[in-house]
């Protein structure tokens, strides 16, 4: 560390560099994501060419490369000079977007998937100069606020993200309902290309930097090095293993909900646009107010009894969620003409079968001249009833649309008609039926979907900006004390392994929502296992980091 690093301001010029590098890095990494999770979740266009919960798929190319890779990142940023490891990291990433444009033009979803794991490893060379980097740039009394400032703009460019990733998508996919996109095929490249550029300047912009060991010979090996850090973690005279395990909990906690959150466009039936807005705008949003709240109250150190609070918050917003209200879906008996029209299409004095009062009561609302039937016969009985003609149509939530193989249909804007969900026909082994020339032919029965009443809407966005604000006071200071408690010339590597430790539990994550997603539990109950984990968290700190928390070096 420099003699002058001390009196050298937060917003230097090496610190303002890095953090606009991140930001555009953060942006196209989010972007990507975005547009993939969209096409295969439940209502995208590749639905079902991953399985349910394709999503999944998109998390896990972006993590894995930080396991495989990780290792020899450390090495290579306490090797060589942090601030050439970034700029070769951006130099890559210009080409892998160009990979990433050719798939979505050609579409080609597993060449698009490819980039995405291309950029992950991009990721993972970079997460270790990143982080590694800030002791360089900025004195210790400023860690702690250096790491909330980057962690609030990461999060500001995810936000701007998804936000534009949602939208970006709808322009893409076009009036396509699944398959094959129609819409602006070039958009997604063009717009990845543009944030690589400009991550590349402003990486040019960092000064040099000297390599904190240049003696060190790199061993080209993908894990034996996270086992020798391990190793040295467990033998220091601080539980900063623990302290990598709890931020691994973080980003475990975190892909968790937003791969719930993707498929918040069948659980709420909103538009992919407005899901990317408000649900994942506000934990965005609520990240960043979290961190700019930690980095306040951390001024001159680090707080680690905020790691106790927002593990507390995060746990009891995710139980929340998993109890909240969801949208609806009439199913009945329409041609395409007649499903466009919505519940208009449904008869006065119709017979609907419903189970849940609060499902009665919601469409009520909406048509109190239906003639609503209490039902305790399972999901499948209650869709014979409608095939059969005994009801003329059924009601129940949008989580268990998933039952029925189905795909989205988006009316041409100039018709005025509604989205809805056409319900294919299936054969006796439950395999969908496909004409000649391999389209997947339609049962007749079509899915209306009834949006979430506005003030239970509201109530879910507020749920999600505690999870975020939560999220943002607990991951700051773990960030910071990683940092402080490594050892300067091994500090690359201490990150590398935290990065790995990362991506096992979040590979773990991934791993249990699309293994749940696949025996039948529904996106939006996930979130008991969001309030289980985050429970484990509280319950880890409170036996291995409260007793450490008044030692001068914590703080």
């Amino acid at each position: 560390m420099s003699e002058e690093q001390p009196q050298r301001p937060l917003a230097n010029k090496g610190f303002l560099s890095l953090v606009a590098t991140q930001f555009f890095g953060a942006y196209n990494d989010n972007l990507l994501k975005q547009v993939l999770s969209f096409g295969l979740a439940a209502a995208g266009i590749w639905n079902g060419v991953l399985g349910e919960g394709g999503q999944s798929w998109v998390a896990m190319a972006l993590v894995l490369p930080f396991l495989l890779f990780g290792a020899i990142a450390g090495q290579l940023s306490d090797c060589y000079s942090k601030q050439l490891v970034t700029l070769r990291a951006k130099q890559a990433e210009f080409l892998i977007v160009l990979v990433a444009g050719t798939g979505f033009y050609f579409n080609n979803v597993y060449l698009s998937l490819f980039a995405m794991f291309l950029l992950g490893m991009q990721s993972a060379f970079f997460g270790p100069a990143k982080y590694g980097v800030i002791p360089e740039l900025v004195h210790d009394s400023k860690i702690s606020v250096a790491n909330a400032a980057i962690i609030m703009l990461t999060n500001i460019s995810a936000i701007l993200a998804v936000i534009v990733g949602g939208a970006l998508y709808e322009s893409y996919r076009g009036t396509a309902a699944e398959g094959v996109p129609d819409g602006l095929l070039w958009l997604p490249g063009a717009a990845l290309l543009l944030f690589a550029v400009l991550g590349l300047i402003s990486a040019k912009q960092m000064p040099p930097l000297k390599a904190c060991a240049p003696k060190m010979k790199v061993k080209w090996e993908f894990f034996a090095p996270y086992l020798r850090t391990v190793k040295k973690m467990l033998s220091g005279k601080t539980p900063i293993f623990v302290v990598c395990l709890l931020k691994a909990a973080f980003y475990m906690l975190a892909y968790v909900a937003l791969l719930i959150l993707a498929d918040y466009t069948i659980i709420l039936g909103l538009s992919e646009k407005k899901v990317s807005v408000y649900l994942f705008g506000t934990v965005g949003v609520s990240i960043a107010v979290g961190s700019v709240i930690a980095g306040i109250i951390s001024r001159g150190g680090v707080q680690p009894r905020l790691i106790l609070a927002g593990g507390i918050g995060f746990g009891v917003a995710g139980l929340l969620l998993a109890l909240a209200p969801s949208s609806y879906v009439v199913i009945h008996k329409a041609d395409s003409v007649q499903a466009a029209r919505g519940l208009e299409a449904i008869a006065g004095q119709a017979k609907v079968s419903y189970f849940l009062e609060r499902s009665k009561d919601r469409l009520n609302e909406l048509r109190s001249d239906l003639n609503f039937q209490k039902e305790e016969l399972s999901l499948d009985k209650r869709f014979g009833q409608v095939e059969r003609g005994e009801y003329d149509a059924m009601i129940i939530s949008t989580a268990y649309l998933s039952t029925y193989k189905n795909r989205k249909v988006t009316p041409d804007k100039d018709s005025n008609g509604s989205e809805y969900y056409a319900l294919s026909q299936v054969d006796e082994s439950g395999k969908v039926v496909k004409d000649e020339s391999g389209k997947v032919l339609d049962s007749g029965i079509v899915a209306v979907p009834i949006e979430i009443r506005e003030r239970d809407f509201w109530k879910i966005v507020f749920y999600l900006f505690i999870v975020g604000a939560s999220a943002g006071m607990y991951v700051t200071p773990l960030q910071a004390l990683l940092q402080k408690l490594s050892p300067e010339d091994f500090r690359g590597q201490y990150i590398a392994a935290s990065n790995a430790i990362d991506t096992v539990l979040e590979i773990l994550a991934i791993g249990l929502f699309y293994l749940l997603r696949n025996i039948g539990v529904g996106s939006q109950e996930v979130f008991f296992l969001v309030a289980a984990m985050a429970t484990i968290t509280v319950a880890l700190f409170i036996a291995k980091i409260k007793p450490h928390i008044h030692k001068p070096e914590w703080n």
